[in-house]
């Protein structure tokens, strides 16, 4: 046998020792090494976040103002009619318009009204009143009527 092939007998000898060493011993000698904690970094992110950040709209309860809860904004529907549901404050009229087409619905004792409105190709503000108390509310809800299928 030749010098060169005798010493890379040795050598992948030599390394396959140490590489079956470390998978048997490794993990009893990873348990002697000291355990690493890392700082504590929320003081660093602080320094980063706005001072005025902004804080979230709290969801209004039922019966302190009027939600539309469906269609979701910038909704696509695939029928010409949709129905409009939310929440108001108890018993008030609502009224449900797109247009010159409106509907009117009375909420219930748990303020939850739903009517369905009938809609134009293309975009239509639907606007949702509510009367009660004397006082109005109003909001309004953007949705899309397309007759193609996607």
């Amino acid at each position: 046998m030749n010098k060169d092939a005798l010493l890379a007998t040795i050598i992948g000898f030599g390394v396959g020792l140490i590489i079956a060493a470390l998978v048997f011993l490794g993990p009893s000698l990873i348990k002697n090494f000291p355990q690493i904690k890392l700082p504590n970094m929320s003081g660093i992110a602080s320094m980063f976040t706005p001072a005025n950040k902004p804080k979230p709209t709290p969801t209004p309860k039922p019966g302190e103002g009027l939600t539309i809860q469906s269609p979701l904004p910038e909704a696509i529907e695939p029928k010409n009619e949709t129905l409009v549901s939310g929440s108001a404050v108890p018993e008030s009229i609502v009224v449900i318009e797109t247009g010159s087409v409106e509907t009117v619905a009375v909420a219930n004792l748990q303020g939850a009204y739903a009517g369905k409105i009938a809609l134009t190709e293309g975009k239509n503000d639907i606007l949702v009143t509510s009367y009660a108390n004397g006082k109005i509310q109003s909001t309004t809800v953007t949705v899309y009527y397309t007759p193609e299928d996607f």
